[in-house]
């Protein structure tokens, strides 16, 4: 089956990985439908060949689980293959090493317990793929990155953490796994499953804080702001642990990518925003 007889539907379209996600589908002139998670409009019957619902949650605290439930129903109703967008904050801290897909040490926290209810409820669905993502970044949404900016322009100090690491992840990545994933998924019906995807070198929180800030200051003067480590400092919330990616690189040919120079490309774009 040819990639143009799928119907997309872009569940969490204004998500920021959403966002680049349709980029994507419009640059190749594939069918979709953008829509809103909280949006609960029917639906139209797909009249252009097999459907397909790529649902996008904020993964922010603030998750809401009955949004992704109700667009789970309707990929059910309409026979829908679903890729659902997880995140490995699903996992525990744990210091030796990093996580694979058949790990189950999981957080114990309210937020880790609503992520591994939702994928239990995608695997109802045969024809679905789960990818959890490393720490998202966007500098949007209020994103660890836009925190750290913030506290720089107000000349807060810093006291960031330095032990637990983590993969920084850039949203315009992860989309582009998610299109390359659907892509790969209107040729072959053997690659349904759940998978990793992170950024290349894992960081701690005060090591990404610096990074950043090296970045940012060729945009903006930081010549103020007070960086210092401290254990147990400020780090991402929810917090995701770094991930082993070897699964999805081995059925998709999909290579984890280098977080620093993303970081780079995700400033360049954010400045011109902030200028225009």
């Amino acid at each position: 089956m040819s990639s143009s007889a799928f119907q997309t539907y872009v569940i969490g379209a204004d998500q920021p990985v959403g966002q680049h996600l349709v980029r994507n589908l419009t640059s190749q002139g594939l069918m979709y439908q953008s829509i809103a998670l909280e949006s609960q409009d029917k639906l139209p019957a797909s009249s252009s060949g097999q459907p397909f619902f790529v649902i996008i949650p904020s993964l922010t605290e603030s998750l809401d689980p009955a949004q992704v439930e109700f667009w789970l129903e309707r990929a059910r109703e309409m026979d829908a293959g679903v890729i659902y967008l997880s995140s490995l904050a699903l996992f525990g801290y744990r210091s030796d090493g990093t996580v694979k897909e058949d790990d189950e040490q999981f957080a114990e926290t309210e937020y880790a317990a609503q992520l591994q209810a939702l994928e239990a409820r995608v695997r109802d669905n045969e024809r679905h793929v789960i990818v959890r993502s490393g720490q998202l970044l966007a500098l949007q949404n209020d994103d660890f990155a836009s925190q750290l900016l913030a506290k720089a322009r107000v000349q807060e100090p810093m006291h960031v953490d330095m032990q637990r690491l983590f993969d920084p992840t850039l949203a315009d990545d992860v989309a582009d796994v998610l299109f390359a994933i659907l892509r790969q998924l209107a040729c072959s019906d053997d690659l349904f499953g759940t998978y990793h995807f992170s950024g290349v070198e894992a960081v701690s929180a005060f090591g990404f804080a610096e990074a950043l800030m090296a970045l940012a200051s060729q945009y903006e003067d930081f010549s103020k702001a007070e960086l210092g480590s401290q254990e147990g400092g400020m780090m991402p919330s929810p917090w995701a642990a770094s991930s082993d990616n070897t699964r999805i690189f081995h059925t998709f040919g999909i290579k984890p990518k280098a977080w620093r120079q993303g970081l780079g490309r995700l400033l360049q774009k954010y400045y011109r925003v902030e200028e225009s």
